[in-house]
């Protein structure tokens, strides 16, 4: 990885797993913005040029599949999206390939997340 930080925005209404993403990602040099909820998501998306986005599926409010479409209806529809989730059902997977969106399952591995971050970013979709 280069100087430049990626900036990666987590939404997860777990403050453990919002945790747990912080750890994982900072240590390997991620700048990382932890949100509970599909609002804040959104509005801290308009703020920051992020580099990528990891969404919970399942949130109160805006969950991961309405943030992620209004993210493919903003001004930087390209940027990477990668839902977190235990579903791999496939109306999910449908919805998720719908959206253009990368998934990740939970339990997290998270040793092996920056990697695999890393591996997304240097090949999008």
């Amino acid at each position: 990885m280069d100087q430049t930080l990626l900036r990666v925005l987590v939404a997860d209404d777990d403050p453990t797993v919002g945790l747990l993403m912080r750890a994982a990602l900072g240590k390997a040099g991620f700048a990382v913005t932890v949100v509970d909820n599909g609002s804040a998501a959104l509005a801290e998306f308009a703020l920051v040029p992020f580099d990528m986005v990891l969404l919970d599926v399942e949130m109160p409010a805006l969950d991961g599949f309405e943030v992620c479409a209004a993210i493919r209806q903003s001004q930087r529809p390209k940027t990477p999206v990668v839902l977190v989730t235990g579903r791999d059902d496939p109306g999910f997977l449908a919805r998720a390939h719908e959206l253009s969106a990368d998934y990740i399952a939970k339990p997290v591995n998270w040793q092996a997340l920056p990697g695999l971050l890393l591996t997304l970013l240097e090949n999008p979709n």
